[in-house]
């Protein structure tokens, strides 16, 4: 049997102490993106997918914007059920909140996601991540 990855844990870990809420329901705003990084996890489909994309960049924001830059990883949207949707690619491989796995764009496809790749140029996704960091940090400060 072979041993599970440090990623493949954290991937369970995620999966197991993930709570979805929306944006509005935790800070307020109708969207913002943040990283979670202690429990519990709470927040939404960008947040789940910043929160791997963190640890798979060793907990690095600066790997995260690398990643992003490079392609190694990018956030997509998509709509599922009607409804606008964040999924992660990371290494050619698609995981969200939803699936908690890794799996095909193709395997998401045919279970109803449609993907629109006119949403989320890399320069907002990174924005709207920095964005959210320095909410969270303010949030902090007065806190």
């Amino acid at each position: 049997m072979q041993e599970k990855s440090k990623m493949d844990k954290f991937l369970e870990y995620l999966n197991e102490h993930f709570n979805y809420e929306y944006d509005k329901d935790i800070y307020g705003e109708r969207d913002c993106w943040r990283i979670m990084y202690n429990l519990p996890f709470n927040g939404d489909c960008e947040d789940y997918s910043l929160t791997y994309l963190y640890e798979a960049a060793g907990r690095n924001h600066a790997k995260v914007i690398w990643y992003l830059l490079t392609g190694k990883a990018k956030m997509c949207f998509c709509r599922f059920k009607g409804e606008g949707h964040a999924v992660l690619r990371w290494e050619g491989k698609y995981i969200d909140n939803i699936q908690k796995k890794f799996c095909t764009k193709e395997y998401m496809e045919h279970r109803s996601y449609v993907f629109d790749d006119s949403k989320y140029s890399t320069n907002r996704v990174i924005v709207k991540m920095i964005r959210g960091y320095l909410d969270a940090r303010k949030r902090q400060l007065r806190g």
